[in-house]
């Protein structure tokens, strides 16, 4: 009796498993740039309706009120003009916090000019002086979708405020790195003893970083330093080059050894 069994090429089965493997990887990038992209865009909504809705209420109220400080009716009743001049201050407060607000939903620097630029800018209005939070980019950033870069500035503008709030008077350096991932490392020099505490900050720019493949990492020793790193995911689909040219994203420029040490601590 002869036993006939079918022929299998060996290589076969490991090229189908391949190209399957292959597939899903794409399918999973795929799936996560989508929903950053969501993001995105409701985001860039958000401002839109603030920016021609609100905003523009606010500054017709203004200029209304400006009409009725000049009227001979507020000439003649001083605790009027006065009240009236209150009340334009107060408007105007309003309108600059609510510009403040839609630059901050979605900085258009961080579109025109790159991340580092864009961090640079935010840590200018923040540090007036300069001396306490630097930012630093050894190397060039590759391209990366816009809701990657919008992810890495937020969560270096949310790190930058904690260490700010609660370690007055630190140092704090924001590095920016590349390899497989976009890495934003937040070092500051205070005394440490930072926790991921259920229903605190951490804990939510934890789930924020997952919602599209990426994680956040702290180490924070009693008497410092504090290091908080999100690893944020590239998002290339096979074939787009993960390696960028010469661009703003560049800080080459020796501010002593403290730009080295973040590099060695980084997470």
């Amino acid at each position: 009796m002869q036993l006939r069994f079918p022929l299998r090429w060996p290589g076969r089965a490991t090229t189908t498993h391949e190209a399957l493997a292959s597939r899903r990887i794409a399918e999973l990038t795929a799936s996560r740039r989508a929903i950053v992209a969501a993001y995105e865009v409701e985001r860039r909504r958000i401002e839109r309706d603030l920016h021609d809705g609100a905003q523009q209420r606010l500054v017709v109220g203004l200029m209304k009120l400006g009409e009725a400080q000049i009227s001979p009716a507020v000439a003649a009743d001083p605790a009027l003009a006065s009240l009236l001049s209150e009340a334009k201050a107060a408007i105007a407060g309003g309108l600059d916090s609510l510009r403040t607000t839609v630059r901050g939903i979605h900085p258009r620097v961080l579109t025109e000019l790159g991340l580092a630029e864009a961090l640079r800018e935010a840590v200018d209005r923040a540090d007036g002086s300069g001396r306490t939070v630097r930012v630093v980019c050894p190397h060039p950033l590759p391209t990366m979708p816009e809701g990657v870069l919008a992810a890495g500035y937020f969560f270096a503008l949310e790190a930058m405020t904690n260490a700010l709030k609660h370690a007055p008077g630190a140092k704090v350096t924001i590095l920016l790195t590349v390899d497989r991932s976009l890495r934003v490392c937040v070092v500051d020099t205070g005394p440490g003893g930072a926790r991921l505490r259920p229903g605190h900050g951490l804990v939510g720019m934890r789930e924020r970083l997952a919602a599209f493949g990426g994680e956040l990492l702290l180490s924070s020793p009693p008497g410092g330093p504090t290091q908080v790193a999100a690893h944020l995911p590239l998002l290339l689909a096979r074939g787009e080059s993960g390696i960028g040219p010469d661009s703003p994203d560049t800080d080459n420029t020796d501010n002593g050894d403290g730009g080295n040490n973040a590099e060695r601590q980084e997470l």
